[in-house]
């Protein structure tokens, strides 16, 4: 699952809406959406790249578990 490429506004709009994001993960996920990279994202956020990464996994999960 590519959160960059896959998805168009109107989905990412309802994974907001019904994931149950935690605030972190709202905003990695709108970053990442927006086509940041991790790094770029750890930067901004002022997380390490391995927060961001473990961010990204829990979204793909609570996405998932939505389809």
């Amino acid at each position: 699952m590519n959160l960059k490429t896959e998805f168009t506004e109107p989905e990412c709009e309802w994974f907001r809406a019904v994931c149950n994001f935690t605030p972190d993960e709202r905003k990695v996920f709108d970053l990442r959406v927006k086509d940041h990279s991790i790094i770029e994202i750890s930067m901004k956020l002022q997380m390490s790249e391995s927060t961001v990464s473990r961010r990204i996994k829990n979204i793909k999960r609570k996405i998932v578990k939505v389809l």
